[in-house]
């Protein structure tokens, strides 16, 4: 476990087939925590928004989430990052991975 890395996996909310939310906001935090302390995941969540084209070329504006793991794998995240996008009934998953310049104080 490396806790000088910090992984990011950043996933839509829409429904890949009917374009938009199915969850309001309280229903997917909690089903977001559920699915992550079900994996005993260090984690924290952010709400995001922004846009992604489809495979199919269509564009949608959507709100999404970001999932920060600190001290994990490459490994370990990609099966979760998985995991974590056929839960959450989605095309893809982006798994973003940053070095950890911190500093205790």
């Amino acid at each position: 476990m490396n806790q000088d890395v910090e992984y990011q996996i950043i996933v839509g909310c829409n429904d890949p087939y009917l374009n938009n939310e199915i969850v309001n906001d309280e229903e997917l935090s909690k089903t977001i925590v559920g699915f992550f302390s079900k994996k005993e995941a260090n984690f924290s969540l952010l709400r995001l928004n922004g846009g992604y084209s489809y495979e199919s070329g269509n564009y949608v504006s959507e709100n999404g989430v970001c999932v920060t793991i600190i001290g994990s794998d490459d490994e370990k995240i990609i099966s979760l990052a998985k995991a974590f996008k056929m839960y959450m009934n989605q095309e893809a998953v982006l798994i973003v991975k940053n070095k950890l310049q911190k500093e205790i104080v």
